[in-house]
């Protein structure tokens, strides 16, 4: 899976214990079920607008990870549409937000952040302590497949980069492929094919297949395949482009898609199991702003800022990618027992790697 998500996974078990003392059991009930709260923010896009344009000058405070400079760029048009509200950023990684926050709250201080976007493991300890707004993100017309429901809050997903196997297209002819990891287990791309030496991008193979299969295919993989090891995904897309290497397991849809906009010959393939590396935008319980943040997330959940963000980012919020093959299990990491599993599985992986 996606480096930021794993890199913050001991972190963030570490932080639960501290908060809760023990972390409860995280549900999944899908979009629509009941809040955590009966104090629910419901208001429609353009009465949060209004509201949010006339209130303090409707400034909000909004943290997540994006380079501030290409953020900037992305709320452009929001910034056109809206001059009345005025958003202050800060680019945050999500473990380092949950750790300002439980600061703050255990401090009894006023939270100087109304809404954030990151993954829901890194959030975990927040949904437990109900320290978020609960939101009718229905009625702010924001689309039910993108609604996801943890400890009994509802949340919204921003973006979904999705796992495939990215190629060389002059090299190799996409009917060459496999249709299936399994399928990749072959001779035939012996020294041909990347892996990154951290485990990091396949572990999410284990919520498809299971820990043990997972562990299994890959000692035959690092067998028969015997990958190029290479470090991150943009280090293996150039390998990919120079010819070094034909295939790579380390590549996500938006970094395909960022080598494509420069007229690289890359292209990428999902196969039967899809991991995804999915970020979700929350709204902080006590905001000062949280019209100002109702507005932008359903600005951004729009056609015109997913527009920005796939401009920018090359980042979809699709729920299935384009060329999603019939049948293919999208996985995706949204609760700590799945990053806790991911996680280990890396570590096995590295350690098969010899890192």
């Amino acid at each position: 899976m996606n480096k930021r998500l794993l890199a913050t996974c001991a972190g963030v078990t570490a932080i639960v214990l501290a908060v809760t003392g023990c972390a409860g059991k995280h549900t999944t009930n899908g979009a629509g079920a009941s809040t955590g709260s009966s104090d629910t923010f419901s208001m429609t896009s353009s009465a949060a607008c209004d509201a949010a344009a006339s209130n303090d000058g409707g400034t909000l405070n909004y943290w997540t990870s994006t380079d501030p400079d290409v953020f900037q760029k992305e709320i452009q048009p929001f910034n056109a549409k809206y001059p009345g509200i005025k958003i202050k950023y800060t680019s945050l990684r999500p473990a380092d937000m949950v750790q300002r926050i439980v600061a703050e709250v255990q401090a009894r201080h006023p939270l100087d952040v109304d809404a954030i976007a990151g993954d829901l493991p890194s959030f975990a300890p927040l949904f437990d302590q109900k320290l978020i707004t609960a939101v009718d993100w229905t009625k702010l017309g924001v689309p039910a497949d993108i609604q996801f429901t943890l400890n009994g809050y509802t949340t919204i997903r921003t973006y979904r980069e999705v796992l495939g196997l990215g190629y060389n297209t002059k090299l190799v002819q996409p009917s060459e492929l496999p249709d299936t990891w399994a399928g990749l287990l072959d001779s035939k791309w012996s020294g041909q094919v990347i892996a990154d030496p951290r485990g990091i991008y396949l572990s999410g193979l284990a919520l498809g297949m299971g820990e043990q299969q997972s562990v299994d295919w890959f000692k035959n993989f690092l067998k028969l395949d015997k990958p190029l090891i290479i470090k991150g995904a943009t280090a293996s897309m150039q390998s990919i482009v120079s010819g070094q290497a034909k295939l790579t397991t380390s590549s996500h849809d938006a970094e395909a898609a960022e080598q494509q906009s420069d007229g690289a010959p890359v292209g990428i393939k999902y196969l039967d199991i899809v991991p995804t590396q999915d970020w979700y935008a929350l709204i902080m319980k006590g905001a000062k702003h949280p019209e100002a943040a109702a507005c932008f997330y359903s600005w951004w959940t729009g056609a015109e800022g997913q527009a920005q963000q796939l401009k920018y980012e090359f980042k979809s919020d699709k729920s299935a990618p384009d060329g999603l093959p019939a049948g293919a299990k999208v996985v995706a990491i949204n609760d700590p027992d799945q990053a806790a599993l991911a996680t280990k599985v890396a570590d096995e992986y590295a350690k098969l790697m010899g890192q």
